[in-house]
This record gives structure tokens, C-alpha cells and sequence, in this order.
């Protein structure tokens, strides 16, 4: 599978919002996984539509536009896909946009000059649970990052104060999982205990790299955002088959706090990680 986005500049760990604008580019990624991607949304909202879909009173409207968004953007960036139809009485809007995508969708309202998650449909999350996040502001969101709100939490806030009506932009997360599922919420997951199934010889296949593409952008009122969060998967294998990225990626981790790397459950795997690092990067 080709690798589509590498966030890594072979620099130490640090926090950074790593914002750059969109101009050209459209703030979907539609790929060869379409398909299979929106028959597990489909069967995730079957099966866990409470702990996907969060809907607060006052964000219909919005969720209304979000919706409009997804349309025009399909039909211009990527007119052999259907687009959503109008809302119906028996879901809500910002779920039927994103059942149409493989971007999961997540407002954010502007409500007494904080921004909070108002409504969402996150079939695919990386290490949390919806319920626990929706009517909260950003730095209760945030706060189980180690150090990240207090590294860029304020300018962080800043930049959703302050991003300009029209103006679309990117930045991406990553981590490494001894699992390749999508569906990937807190209390799926095992943070704990080492992987004991995992050594040096078949790490490259049984760990995967997992990529956010977040993007956002303001709504039409001045004062929401559409932000969302799309997962690209690959084997460590895949990533590390160029020298540079497993010299990059080496580094990350070598100067990643101990605190991040629980967070992000690398400590399950971390000795057969940084030997197979650094014999990919000899």
C-alpha cells in the first residue's frame, strides 16, 4: 500500500499545531479504500451509533451547512462519487455527510467566546471515546495529552479565534498501533500490558502507522468550525522501506517523552520498536 502522508521532518518530539493552508488541494482524500472504508462507518454506526454520534440542542443549523459542504465538495473534486442527500427525520445532518466520506466530521460551536464540540459523527477514533468529549471546550478535549495544553494550549484557542472566513487548513497527527482497525476507541484498546506477541522479527508487519489528516475551516455564520480527521494506515514495514523515514521516525521516538509514549500506548512494544529502528536505519 503507498504511503500517503509522512509527518515526520527528522527533527526531536515536540508539540506544534504544524498548520499549512489548503490552496489547491481538496480537504476530502478520496482513495481506493472508499468503498471499504464506508461499509465499516456503516457497520460501526450500526453496531456503536450512540458512542459515534453526538448531536447537541442549537447545532442543527450547522450541521446543515456541514452537510452542504460535503455536497459541493464531492460533486466538485470528486464527481463519479454520490452525494448525501437532504436530511430526513431520521438522522441527524452531519451523520448522512459522513457516511458519504471517510473523513469523520466534527463541529465545533463557538458558545461565550469558547469553542465547544458540538456535534459529531467519529466512526474512527484514535485512543477516545466521543461521549466523553462532546459539549466540552478545547482544552478539556485536550487534556489527557500530556503537556499539551500547557505547551499549546492558548495559541491553540488563538488560532480558532482567529481563522479567517474562506481559509482552509491542514496538519496531521501520528502513531504507531499493534493494530490496524479503524475503530479504535479507548476502551478497545489495551494500554497497559506489553505486547508479548510482538518481537524485532515480525514487528515491521504487526505494528502499523497511523496518520491523521485534520483539516479546518470556518462556516459561513463567522464563527464555527468543520473540523475533520481522516486515518491513513500502513505497516511499520511500509513506512520504514526508505532509510530516511526510519531515520526520521527513529528520532522522533528516541526523543519522545516517556509520558507520550504511554499516551500513545508505544510502550507496549517499545524495545522491539527502536531495535527494529535502528537496524532499518543502518
Amino acid at each position: 500500500m503507498s504511503l500517503s502522508y509522512f509527518p515526520l521532518d527528522g527533527n526531536d518530539f515536540r508539540f506544534t499545531m504544524g498548520l499549512r493552508a489548503l490552496k489547491n488541494r481538496s480537504w476530502l482524500h478520496e482513495d481506493q479504500n472508499h468503498r471499504t472504508d464506508l461499509e465499516e462507518k456503516d457497520r460501526i454506526l450500526t453496531k456503536y451509533y450512540d458512542q459515534v454520534v453526538a448531536a447537541r440542542p442549537g447545532s442543527l443549523t450547522a450541521q446543515q451547512e456541514i452537510l452542504e459542504l460535503v455536497r459541493d465538495e464531492l460533486q466538485t473534486n470528486y464527481p463519479n462519487t454520490d452525494v448525501p442527500m437532504p436530511p430526513n427525520a431520521d438522522e441527524v445532518p452531519i451523520v448522512i455527510a459522513a457516511r458519504h466520506v471517510q473523513e469523520d466530521l466534527v463541529l465545533m460551536q463557538e458558545i461565550n467566546n469558547k469553542f465547544i464540540l458540538s456535534a459529531a459523527c467519529v466512526c474512527f477514533p484514535t485512543g477516545w471515546n466521543l461521549q466523553e468529549k462532546a459539549g466540552k471546550p478545547l482544552m478539556a478535549i485536550h487534556d489527557p495529552v500530556p503537556d499539551l495544553n500547557e505547551r499549546i494550549g492558548n495559541p491553540i484557542d488563538r488560532f480558532f479565534q482567529n481563522l479567517k472566513g474562506g481559509k482552509k487548513v491542514e496538519r496531521f497527527n501520528w502513531g504507531l498501533y499493534d493494530c490496524a482497525d479503524l475503530f479504535q476507541p479507548a476502551w478497545r484498546r489495551d494500554t497497559h500490558h506489553p505486547n508479548k506477541q510482538i518481537d524485532a522479527d515480525n514487528i515491521g508487519h504487526k505494528v502499523f502507522f497511523r496518520v491523521e489528516r485534520q483539516t479546518l475551516q470556518r462556516l459561513s455564520n463567522g464563527k464555527d468550525i468543520l473540523f475533520t480527521i481522516r486515518i491513513f494506515t500502513n505497516t511499520l514495514a511500509e513506512v520504514t522501506s526508505e532509510k530516511s523515514r526510519a531515520t526520521k521516525l527513529l528520532r522522533s521516538l528516541q526523543t519522545m517523552p516517556n509520558s507520550i509514549k504511554k499516551y500513545k500506548s508505544i510502550n507496549r512494544f517499545d524495545a522491539p520498536l527502536m531495535a527494529f529502528l535502528k537496524a532499518a536505519s543502518n
